[in-house]
């Protein structure tokens, strides 16, 4: 009910005639009707900005008064079990409010600034029971779907997700567990932090306050019997040896790391210091993706690109097949912006014989990528086009999303 009754305009002002704690929790519950990801709280010489980031885009919300940022800051460290003193160094800390039967997390984000210290918020997941979000429900292109579905039944080896923060690895992952969960399956997980509960899965979260890391939890997780494991992250080479190892010996690792395409992360792993005739026989497959912004549905409008774009992405297309894209004009509904939602663009690279040759030979990842083309390998853009011509995203979202993908040639 208080989701319902909470707008933008209802929080101006608000704070002098209202408590802290009130206001505290109508941002929260505000930025969770809003469908915002992230939560900026932001002190400024005259005012303090309130932002939300929706659909992948920061959007101012309201201010409120300078002399509420200290009591609004002090609120939520309190919420977060951080130190109220300790303005001068930055920390972090999570907690939880309700909603309804079931609560909310947040992740939170305090850095020092010139006019005192800014919050980010990330908002995380529903604590309580989650009806997960299958792999056939992602909007995931049939010619990545089925070999995706393959490579994460095979009984060891390891497979990675990448992309920046924020662009939905945890959500491709737990999709991936959810497809592979059966009672005859000992799936454990090591999590920084644990962002939705997951029904027979043994789930483990790191603990930096007592230096309970990746790569001791993993090395721990071994004497447990596993035969699926999930590393939140890679980021070392200890815990990158383990999860190799781990690969080598039956096991199947699913992982993520941070690079711009798929054939990066074999590369990425070579650099973090693990062999390259390692590499080369544990590894199964790279998924790269990105989010995106979707077409609101109630204001989406076709048109014919201009004569640059169709140059750009469709110059092959005779002139009587030219292709209609789609964009938003602005509704109520996505509060004029043209978007509402967001939708994933995907690449997959399956690791090939040829690519293992040539890992195990340490060659460059243009040699990689030539060779994952010669597979069926295509970069991001393509999948990202595909959903365009569908009516999914607009071509802005495409050239502001994958700026960094490649195109391998054969040459």
């Amino acid at each position: 009910a208080i989701l319902a009754k909470l707008n933008p305009e209802d929080l101006e002002g608000m704070g002098g005639a209202q408590s802290i704690i009130g206001l505290c929790n109508a941002i929260l519950y505000l930025a969770i009707k809003e469908r915002a990801s992230d939560i900026h709280i932001e002190p400024l010489e005259s005012h303090t900005n309130i932002r939300f980031r929706v659909d992948g885009r920061l959007q101012q919300v309201f201010q409120v008064a300078s002399g509420l940022h200290a009591p609004l800051n002090s609120r939520i460290k309190i919420l977060s079990d951080l130190n109220i003193a300790e303005s001068r160094f930055p920390q972090d800390g999570r907690f939880s409010i309700p909603l309804g039967a079931e609560s909310v997390s947040f992740r939170v984000s305090v850095i020092p600034s010139i006019y005192g210290e800014k919050l980010v918020l990330r908002i995380l997941a529903l604590t309580g029971k989650k009806d997960f979000q299958s792999l056939d429900q992602m909007f995931i292109s049939q010619t990545i779907l089925e070999p995706f579905k393959e490579v994460i039944r095979s009984p060891n080896g390891m497979v990675f997700v990448t992309g920046p923060t924020g662009s939905g690895k945890s959500t491709t992952l737990y999709a991936a567990l959810h497809e592979i969960n059966t009672p005859d399956v000992n799936i454990c997980t090591i999590e920084d932090p644990i962002e939705a509960r997951m029904d027979g899965v043994i789930q483990s979260q790191v603990n930096a306050k007592i230096d309970l890391n990746f790569s001791t939890l993993l090395r721990s997780l071994l004497r447990q019997d596993p035969d699926v494991m999930l590393v939140g992250e890679i980021r070392d080479f200890e815990t990158a040896k383990i999860a190799t190892e781990a690969a080598l010996t039956g096991h199947l690792v699913f992982s993520t790391l941070h690079t711009n395409n798929a054939i990066q992360a074999v590369v990425r792993l070579i650099e973090l210091g693990i062999e390259p005739y390692m590499v080369a026989p544990s590894i199964l497959a790279v998924m790269a993706q990105r989010l995106a912004a979707r077409i609101c549905v109630n204001c989406k409008q076709a048109y014919m690109p201009e004569r640059n774009v169709l140059d750009r992405y469709f110059n092959d297309c005779e002139s009587a097949h030219l292709p209609f894209l789609y964009h938003g004009v602005g509704c109520g509904h996505c509060r004029q912006t043209g978007y509402f939602g967001r939708i994933a663009f995907h690449e997959l690279a399956l690791i090939t014989e040829e690519m293992r040759t040539l890992i195990s030979a340490n060659s460059s990842d243009h040699e990689l990528g030539v060779a994952a083309r010669r597979a069926g390998y295509r970069p991001l853009r393509y999948d990202a086009l595909k959903k365009a011509l569908l009516g999914f995203t607009t071509i802005e979202e495409i050239e502001s999303k994958t700026a960094t993908e490649w195109i391998f040639d054969e040459a």
